[in-house]
């Protein structure tokens, strides 16, 4: 740019020069001829030019990074050693109080003349060796029926322990149970005799359990096996003993699959009023589940093996299936659904605990579900309530009802013991509801509605069966440390099997008898009063009705009871 600049400069100055000079050659005045050309097409181009580019000017290296030279001179001084002594700090913790206590104690009296005492001990320390011990006493010396004459007690008393490896646990354990009951279910007139006695009944049982587990229970393996030995012995002539041993396995692959096999075998030995014989049952329960989301199926087999005297029977095998599934389809809808078929294993034992006034039977037989279909829905929504509705179908064989024992005795007839008869094929058809509700830890509402049809072969009725029953749990804990519990327990449509006597003393027929719909309204309510004592009070039966679950058998009035706990 600067070149260009000059040129045109020097340009211009020549040109004025060579006018100026030629102006001063003419003469004044005189006109000559000139020549103009104008090109309006020139460009003017200046060639380009390279940029110049500059290096940065090398900086000088600091000094600080050369080597440097240090000279050590040595001063030896004479001077005693350092002398460390470790002390202990004295650290202020305080290890958190935790409500642990070994030791908690019940006592508690009430109308009916019934007194009561629960006491356990457990050891709390963390220990290879853990133990429990627990007893257990309620009595009532009166009862609706001329008073002491329809009493009955309840005495427990038993203990565990458990020795806990690295990688398993061996456990075992002891239980003895004593309940006696009056026989009271009797004809009203046989009490206007002055020498007239109820029976009374003691029912006594031993239970003894060992076996081992592992620990671990979120592995690919884990196991159980248990053998247990069960006494009974009642008054009467019943008797019997029980062996025991049952084992399951269980497999994780993955976190989809898992699978289990169960493995169980009893012997049983009753003996009755004409009636003896060892009973065996063998069971094998392979199951594999699979699970994908919300979506969870199982499929298994129930191989039972049973040896049960019934007529017309060809094997003593029997094979089931047992399908299960069911999908979340959303927090607020699911449904589920069972296909499956089972042997229900039935001891006297397991009698007598369903009806304590159980007489002498002929037979003892296991009851058998040839299938269930069930079907049905689930699920919760704003995170407080909770429902649950299915219907299922179940055929049986043999299955077992209470009827009362009418037989001559040489000078009265007895009405107040039950024997065991069988229908040879039933289905029950069952429809049930369940309806939660929880609010925080303030109140927690429970119900559940059942609805039964029976269709059956020999027996003229479902005897004591209910074809109906609704129960309301209902808890609330309205202070801190108050606890209230209401239940209400409705059941109905109970029917009992009842005969006349003739003019000889002989029973003509059987009929059919509906009992009383039984309302039961029950009221807890424990109050602690600080971590070691608290106060407790319950009542049965508020609503004072004349329930009646077995036939001649009245329940209880309004009964109260209240008493003290303590931990210690």
């Amino acid at each position: 740019m600067k070149k260009l600049a000059k040129s045109i400069l020097f340009c211009g100055v020549f040109g004025l020069t060579t006018g100026l000079t030629y102006s001063q050659t003419q003469s004044r005045g005189e006109v000559t001829d000139q020549e103009f050309i104008i090109r309006k097409d020139r460009v003017l181009t200046v060639p380009v030019q390279p940029r110049v580019y500059e290096k940065l000017p090398v900086l000088p290296q600091p000094k600080g990074l050369d080597d440097f030279n240090y000279s050590i001179n040595r001063y030896p001084l004479s001077l005693q050693p350092l002398i460390l002594e470790t002390t202990p700090i004295q650290k202020p913790f305080r290890a958190p109080q935790l409500d642990l206590y070994p030791g908690f104690l019940r006592i508690g009296y009430g109308n009916f003349a019934s007194p009561l005492l629960e006491a356990r001990y457990m050891a709390t320390a963390v220990d290879q060796v853990n133990y429990s011990l627990n007893l257990g006493h309620q009595s009532f010396g009166k009862g609706p029926v001329e008073g002491e004459e329809s009493g009955e007690a309840h005495t427990t008393f038993g203990g565990d322990v458990s020795y806990f490896s690295e990688l398993f646990e061996v456990f075992g354990g002891i239980d003895w149970h004593q309940d006696r009951y009056s026989f009271y279910g009797v004809d009203p007139i046989n009490f206007e005799n002055p020498d007239f006695e109820i029976p009374d009944n003691v029912l006594n049982s031993i239970f003894v359990k060992a076996g081992i587990r592992d620990i671990e229970k979120v592995g690919p393996f884990s196991y159980e096996g248990q053998i247990s030995f069960r006494n009974f012995k009642d008054s009467y002539m019943v008797m019997e003993n029980e062996i025991g041993i049952a084992a399951t396995g269980k497999f994780r692959p993955n976190e989809d699959w898992t699978g289990q096999v169960g493995i169980s075998y009893y012997s049983t030995n009753p003996e009755d009023l004409g009636y003896s014989k060892t009973r065996t049952y063998f069971a094998i329960r392979p199951e594999v589940v699979y699970k994908m989301g919300e979506f969870r199926f199982s499929a298994g087999l129930n191989l039972v093996s049973e040896n049960d005297s019934i007529e017309g029977k060809s094997s003593d095998f029997r094979i089931f299936p047992n399908l299960k599934a069911s999908y979340q389809f959303a927090e607020e809808f699911g449904f589920f659904g069972e296909f499956s078929g089972d042997v229900k294993r039935n001891t006297y034992f397991g009698f007598v605990s369903e009806n304590p006034y159980l007489g002498p039977s002929e037979q003892l037989l296991n009851t058998i579900q040839n299938y269930k279909i069930e079907g049905g829905i689930e699920g919760q929504f704003q995170e407080a309530f909770h429902y649950r509705a299915a219907v299922n179908v179940s055929r049986y064989n043999n299955l077992s009802f209470f009827v009362n024992n009418y037989f001559v005795y040489p000078n009265a007839s007895d009405s107040s013991r039950f024997t065991l008869v069988y229908d040879d094929k039933s289905t029950v058809f069952n429809i049930n509801g369940e309806l939660g509700f929880k609010f925080s830890d303030v109140y927690t509402l429970g119900t559940r509605l059942d609805l039964y049809q029976y269709d059956l072969s020999t027996q003229g009725e479902a005897w004591h069966k209910p074809t109906w029953e609704f129960r309301v749990n209902n808890q609330v804990t309205p202070i801190d440390g108050l606890l209230v519990q209401a239940n209400l327990n409705f059941m109905g449509g109970l029917k009992a099997r009842s005969a006349n006597l003739n003019m000889g003393g002989t029973f003509e027929n059987y009929q059919v008898e509906k009992l009383k719909t039984i309302a039961d309204l029950q009221l807890k309510a424990d109050y602690q009063i600080t971590n070691r004592f608290a106060i407790f009070a319950e009542g049965n039966n508020i609503l004072n009705g004349k329930n009646m679950r077995w036939l001649n058998y009245p329940v209880r009035g309004i009964q109260l009871i209240g008493g003290v706990s303590m931990k210690f």
